[in-house]
């Protein structure tokens, strides 16, 4: 019998990575209580990750959902926002495709669930010449001695540390390479905003939206660690734009998206 986690929805972004999208996706395999579903999170990819994910999708213990934008720039939130409007469960969580998840992932995930707040997760960063390695090999499997793995202490699991090291608050490193919330909440704010295009911000202006209607941060010390793959920075020409709509959510205290979820998703 299959041991997953019904109320749970993992969804993975993607652009034109196939090797990084399948390790993340082995590493998926391994874990010893899987989500409900994983929704793949596709801004644009060409065939070879559709490809990719139809291979998986004959394999997957549980539904592998391919949610596809066509590719017209970098728009994340789009994508993100289609992935989790296709999302069964009552909690989403959601990782990059460069982040190689551990075996207790998603049940550690689903043990941090609580009304009221999003849950931070916490990564190792891979060196470039080890990831490399890696993508050669296509292994999944870190622990805490893995050639080129740095921050190694986020690998390990000690549950009980959750209870007492609380971690940084409001959108201090605030990403959504690692993060898990309730999907009414995300309907609340309607979603990542979409006028966010290119590189920056639309992650920190989604969780100070949360803030704002008072869904509060709680971060997953010693708990629900993942491996992320080194990579390239992207083009960040947006960046002061984005940091300018970032700025506005902050000030007038903004708690919805202004081009959101609602546009694909029945409220």
């Amino acid at each position: 019998m299959i041991n997953a986690v019904p109320s749970v929805s993992l969804v993975i972004t993607t652009y034109n990575n196939p090797p990084f999208l399948e390790i993340v996706l082995k590493s998926v395999l391994r874990q010893n209580a899987y989500p409900k579903e994983v929704v793949i999170a596709d801004d644009g990819s060409r065939a070879e990750t559709r490809i990719l994910i139809e291979r998986y999708q004959r394999i997957f213990p549980v539904p592998l959902i391919h949610s596809w934008i066509p590719d017209q720039g970098f728009r994340v939130s789009m994508s993100r926002n289609k992935a989790i409007a296709k999302a069964t469960g009552d909690y989403i969580v959601m990782v990059d495709g460069d982040m190689v998840l551990t075996p207790h992932f998603i049940k550690d995930h689903k043990r941090l669930m609580q009304k009221g707040f999003f849950v931070m997760g916490s990564r190792a960063p891979l060196s470039e010449s080890a990831t490399r390695n890696r993508l050669r090999t296509l292994n999944p499997t870190f622990h805490f001695w893995s050639c080129g793995l740095k921050k190694p202490l986020a690998l390990v699991r000690m549950p009980f540390l959750s209870n007492w090291i609380k971690g940084k608050s409001g959108i201090t490193r605030a990403k959504t390479c690692n993060v898990a919330f309730w999907k009414e909440d995300c309907v609340k704010i309607n979603g990542f905003d979409e006028n966010f295009e290119g590189w920056g911000y639309e992650d920190s202006d989604f969780f100070q939206r949360m803030l704002n209607i008072g869904i509060n941060r709680k971060n997953a010390k010693g708990m629900a660690g993942a491996v992320h793959l080194y990579h390239p920075e992207a083009n960040r020409v947006n960046a002061g734009k984005n940091w300018q709509m970032l700025q506005e959510t902050i000030a007038f205290k903004r708690t919805r998206a202004r081009k959101g979820i609602d546009q694909y998703i029945i409220i």
